[in-house]
């Protein structure tokens, strides 16, 4: 019964996770939500990426990420390579504006959660700082297990 209602929670948790930060994302940058997804990935990988390598992780198809990515190029938020070990494609960078842009859209969604967390109570945030504490430490030791 309790692994049932757990269950129901998690379930619960997901689509409002989602739909706070899509939110609060949302007022952050004045690209579309897939320009921002191949941006933030290329960002958080760190590393030049093939338009192949972002597809996947990003679960875009390849044809579709074409006229992104040649927007992003257009707008010089990366910068397009001949792929060295592969000649038939390229490799994506983030250009300065490209990481600027992310840097700023991260300081903004920061920001924009803190306004959120400034409409709770001082003993609601710390009911949210323990939750969150707690499902995060909960989800790491279900995932080593």
């Amino acid at each position: 019964m309790i692994m049932s209602e757990i269950s129901k929670e998690y379930i619960e948790l997901i689509p409002n996770v989602f739909n706070s930060f899509q939110r609060i994302n949302q007022k952050a940058s004045n690209l579309s939500h897939l320009q921002n997804q191949i941006l933030e990935f290329v960002f958080m990988n760190q590393r030049a990426m093939t338009i192949k390598q972002i597809s996947d992780g990003l679960n875009i198809p390849k044809q579709q990420m074409t006229d992104l990515v040649k927007r992003l190029f257009e707008q010089g938020f990366i910068t397009k390579s001949q792929n060295k070990d592969d000649k038939r494609s390229f490799v994506i960078e983030l250009t300065e504006k490209g990481k600027a842009s992310q840097q700023e859209k991260w300081t903004k969604i920061h920001q924009n959660f803190m306004n959120d967390l400034s409409k709770l109570t001082s003993e609601e945030q710390l009911d949210l700082q323990y939750a969150l504490h707690k499902v995060n430490y909960l989800l790491k030791i279900m995932e080593e297990r």
